[in-house]
């Protein structure tokens, strides 16, 4: 009886650790990096998260734990609450789309992915903030928090690879 306590609570954990990675990754990313001449920038790794679990274990972060991170996200960071979500679940469609594309080639192709997913993210979120304020926002600290995404890009994936290979492979 109490054999079967654990094995279900082992297996409820290991569900739920994409969410709790991309919910750590969203509190994470308010911290901001203050660099000379940009302003405070800060890199999307809610973003990392959300495009790192769409491609290697999409059936335990759907789309609707990526409405949930996007709207955390915009919480945290005080943005106009739904932006982030509506785009981190087109991105989740589109990346799940692909995913077979990425998953299947180097690590390099999946860093090329993200650089594109970011950079699209970042200026789709650009420019709708923009339109919901009605007035023209810097583009400099979005392209320095899109270059350091895309920079930094390996250190938080190599955890999750990490982290996911302990928590799903076989004993």
């Amino acid at each position: 009886m109490l054999n079967v306590f654990w094995q279900r609570l082992d297996s409820g954990a290991r569900m739920i650790l994409p969410f709790g990675t991309a919910i750590l990754c969203t509190l994470l990313g308010v911290i901001a990096w203050p660099l000379p001449w940009f302003g405070t920038v800060a890199p999307p790794l809610a973003l990392m998260a959300v495009y790192y679990w769409a491609i290697h274990r999409p059936d335990l972060f759907r789309p609707s734990m990526a409405f949930t991170i996007g709207l955390l996200h915009d919480a945290v960071n005080f943005l106009p609450l739904g932006l982030s979500a509506l785009l981190f679940v087109a991105a989740h469609q589109v990346i799940f789309h692909q995913r077979r594309f990425f998953a299947g080639h180097s690590f390099f192709m999946m860093w090329f992915g993200f650089a594109l997913t970011v950079f699209i993210v970042m200026g789709a979120e650009w420019g709708l903030q923009g339109l919901i304020l009605w007035h023209a926002l810097p583009v400099l600290p979005v392209l320095m928090e899109c270059l350091l995404a895309v920079i930094l890009f390996p250190l938080p994936c190599w955890f999750l690879i990490k982290l996911q290979r302990a928590a799903f492979s076989l004993p």
